[in-house]
């Protein structure tokens, strides 16, 4: 049987390696109302898998016409809810009502951690899948456009601090992304910190010493390869303050590397659950956490395996098949 499955977002890497192993489903990705005009006439699945918001009326307006339209033509919608707390919704308040409105008119609700359950409405968990990402590896293997201008800053940086690798590095676009007790914890330390972060400001990033280097002009894709293929005890840093389970996770962990996560969940569950790294808080700084994870790498290191068999592409696929069930 043939299933469709009409894409509000792109078609991407994650969700290519998810129902691309099932080869009776055809995905077709297009813009609002070219999808409204196919989910009115066809019977299909309708992946919502983020908020897209627009403003109140619009944005209600939207879903709500996304629902009619799967009623006329017996159509689902399926949520994949990767976040608790959208980046672009402006009060919790909006985030909670609209979230109670995908659990509402959803047929399936999909979560990448079963912590995230907690925060949606009763009435849903009934309708919730747990799912997982799988290895980067490839993804990142595959990235070809270069950043020269990264690439000189970088190099650079390990001549003038006569290294071969950082000790730490945080790679993320996240706009809730809490460098703080990397940066404060760290600066003029021991410890050589590689922190890209693509268009998020930093603060008094004039005052970091030179063991710290920052980079935040623009996208990194394909020197980060060779920045997590080391062969040096690195240690991935993860400062997401959503709740959400962020690809960095996945992206550490397919190139054996330890995590220091902020003590917020879900990050702290999956990190403490599977023994792939270290969690900090006001107790447990940093510099501490390095030290602990330095000292038993190879155990931290053969967890991130572990992590990555219990939590394939092939087992999300499988979870995912379900609902065409």
């Amino acid at each position: 049987m043939r299933i469709t499955i009409l894409s509000e977002s792109s078609f991407d890497y994650k969700y290519q390696n998810i129902f691309n192993r099932n080869p009776e489903i055809k995905v077709i990705e297009g813009r609002y109302f070219k999808l409204l005009k196919i989910l009115i006439k066809n019977k299909s699945f309708y992946h919502i898998r983020y908020i897209k918001y627009r403003g109140v009326i619009l944005t209600f307006s939207r879903i709500v016409l996304v629902y009619f339209a799967s009623k006329i033509s017996g159509s689902k919608i399926i949520w994949s809810c990767h976040n608790i707390y959208e980046h672009n919704i402006p009060s919790k308040r909006l985030n909670d009502i609209l979230r109670f409105l995908l659990c509402l008119i959803s047929f399936k609700v999909i979560v990448f951690h079963k912590d995230l359950i907690k925060y949606l409405p009763q009435f849903a968990h009934k309708k919730v899948l747990v799912a997982s990402f799988g290895n980067f590896k490839e993804f990142i293997e595959n990235k070809v456009k270069e950043n020269k201008e990264f690439k000189q800053l970088y190099q650079k940086w390990l001549e003038k601090k006569n290294i071969k690798y950082p000790d730490i590095v945080s790679i993320s676009a996240a706009r809730r992304n809490n460098l703080a007790p990397l940066v404060e914890g760290l600066n003029g330390k021991k410890q050589n910190v590689l922190i890209i972060a693509p268009n998020q400001e930093i603060e008094n990033k004039s005052n970091l010493e030179s063991n710290i280097l920052v980079y935040n002009n623009n996208l990194v894709d394909r020197e980060i390869l060779s920045i997590l293929n080391r062969s040096g005890k690195l240690i991935g840093y993860i400062g997401h303050e959503n709740i959400s389970v962020p690809t960095s996770i996945y992206m550490y962990a397919s190139f054996g590397i330890p995590i220091i996560g902020l003590n917020i969940e879900p990050v702290s569950t999956i990190i403490r659950e599977y023994a792939i790294g270290e969690v900090i808080d006001a107790q447990i700084p940093v510099e501490d956490a390095i030290y602990r994870i330095k000292k038993n790498f190879d155990y931290y290191q053969k967890n991130c395996i572990t992590f990555l068999q219990n939590n394939s592409w092939e087992k999300s696929a499988s979870i995912h098949d379900t609902i065409f069930i």
